[in-house]
């Protein structure tokens, strides 16, 4: 009996699997670390030959702890937009983009000039917005930048597909990791985006559902998986989307939070909605709702424990960092801290936005800083949150964390104060797999659709309530981190303007 069904998450900072029964019950999971490159400042690489070989020790892992004649299908999800060329052989021609990277801001300036909002909706059916990681931006940079492997690449694919395309050796992606580049409604590329941008459509894959079936695992890699020859493989979909859908975006008054390496706010809407730089997406015509993706998260906290706790290494035990954290008073005693280390997406969309700490002095020490830092993530929360709410019109009654930073009580605890409303974990980090598990069940059938899926498969923990004696110590902080960025737009500013002026000269 096939009653089992295989996530597989392709993450900045790991690969999981999970093994799942059609209840959304938990039997197996494994994560396998991957490296972040940054050869230069702004840029951010992986290498796609090791996320084929985290996939395969993870679903080896998995393998080892279910009976293997009872998997029915593997579901895929993954960081998006990063890119990655291919060659004829279905080998990845040097490292990969990732979402992360600025190094594409000149293309992304370029093509605001060269597509006007009117031409974007004609293309795309939605409004949009142009940064350095918009997948034509990195397009346009590949090309120019990598000629060579430009010229020698017959797919560029994400992360996920490139996956899928070792499992069954096809090549595909679904229409929303394709977004910037094809129109969710008519469900095909975006002919002139790419002819008024110079880009050749021929290298792009065949779009298809994140429900539809890519292929099926091969005879080669069943033999280094452990999955089944045969299984049918789910295209899947972007992995902010997996993590939204098992948190239950679809249930009415609940926002989710995906507190992964970046944080994702998710709410549901019941209606057109335009939020400036804020993206409202419908999958598969039943599942709606506004996503606000981030550049902050919990690579903040890594940043913070590698250089305020240099003695932890590179494996940082983060409830030490919580445990100092918390003989800090809420509102860190005044310091209040911008978590733009790298830009900032929602709602700013300024790669140029650093991050900073303001209100320091000599009474504070590192603990101020660690506390300041997991505020100021909260507080980016509530930024993207309250506009979420006010397009939509619907307030959310409860916060559901998902990802890995959903399993901090102490950072759960921060978010319910600064947001003031109850915060629910979900019962599993693996959240990305999870999702990825319920587009494969409605893909194989075993519902009906997306939203009988979700109410049967996701499970979250008790709520964590706010303390309300606190509401006044975080709207004070919370209003200064409201206009700190503002203050300081010009001075990011400047600086980038000198370096471009630097740049020129050379």
């Amino acid at each position: 009996m096939k009653d089992l069904l295989v996530g597989l998450d392709i993450g900045t900072s790991s690969v999981k699997a999970g093994v799942f029964d059609s209840n959304g019950r938990k039997l197996a999971s494994a994560s396998i670390p991957v490296e972040i490159l940054a050869p230069q400042p702004g840029w951010a690489e992986q290498d796609p030959q090791a996320w084929w070989q985290a996939s395969r020790q993870a679903l080896l892992q998995i393998a080892k702890n279910v009976q293997q004649e009872r998997i029915g299908a593997i579901g895929l999800a993954g960081q998006c937009p990063s890119h990655v060329l291919v060659d004829v052989h279905g080998q990845a021609i040097g490292r990969a983009i990732i979402w992360r990277d600025r190094r594409a801001q000149a293309e992304a300036d370029w093509i605001r000039q060269q597509i006007s909002p009117d031409q974007a909706r004609e293309y795309l059916g939605t409004e949009t917005t142009w940064d350095a990681a918009s997948p034509p931006a990195r397009l346009l940079w590949l090309k120019a930048l990598r000629p060579g492997d430009w010229k020698s690449a017959v797919a560029i694919l994400q992360p996920k597909d490139y996956i899928a395309l070792h499992l069954t050796g096809q090549t595909a992606t679904d229409l929303y990791s394709a977004y910037n580049l094809a129109n969710p409604t008519t469900g095909e590329y975006a002919e002139g985006l790419f002819s008024n941008l110079g880009i050749d459509l021929a290298k792009m894959p065949p779009l298809c559902k994140p429900i539809d079936r890519v292929g099926e695992v091969s005879g080669t890699a069943s033999q280094i998986t452990g999955l089944p020859a045969g299984t049918p493989v789910i295209a899947g979909t972007i992995d902010a989307f997996c993590d939204t859908l098992a948190g239950g975006v679809a249930c009415p008054g609940r926002a989710v939070d995906v507190a992964g390496t970046s944080e994702i706010v998710s709410l549901e809407i019941k209606r057109k909605v335009t939020a400036l730089g804020i993206f409202p997406w419908s999958l598969e015509n039943q599942v709606t709702f506004l996503c606000g993706p981030m550049q902050a998260g919990g690579e903040t906290l890594r940043w913070l424990a590698r250089n305020f706790f240099p003695e932890s290494g590179e494996n940082p035990d983060y409830s030490c960092l919580e445990l100092e954290a918390g003989s800090v008073p809420p509102g860190s005693e005044g310091v209040v801290f911008l978590p733009y280390l790298d830009g900032e997406r929602t709602p700013l969309w300024d790669a140029s936005a650093r991050g900073c700490f303001y209100g320091l002095s000599f009474r504070h020490r590192r603990g101020h800083f660690l506390r300041a830092g997991y505020e100021g993530v909260a507080f980016a929360v509530r930024h993207v949150l309250e506009l979420e709410e006010e397009a939509s019109g619907l307030p959310a009654e409860k916060i559901v964390a998902c990802g890995g930073g959903s399993l901090s009580d102490f950072w759960n605890q921060v978010k319910a104060d600064v947001l003031k409303r109850p915060v629910y974990p979900t019962e599993y980090g693996e959240t990305g797999c999870l999702g990825a598990v319920i587009l494969a069940s409605v893909g194989m059938q075993i519902y009906p659709n997306l939203i009988a899926a979700s109410q049967a498969m996701v499970r979250l923990k008790e709520g964590v309530p706010p303390d309300l004696e606190q509401a006044d110590v975080y709207d004070q902080g919370y209003e200064r981190y409201r206009e700190l960025y503002p203050a300081l737009r010009n001075i990011s500013n400047l600086r980038v303007k000198r370096c471009s002026i630097a740049m020129k000269s050379n």
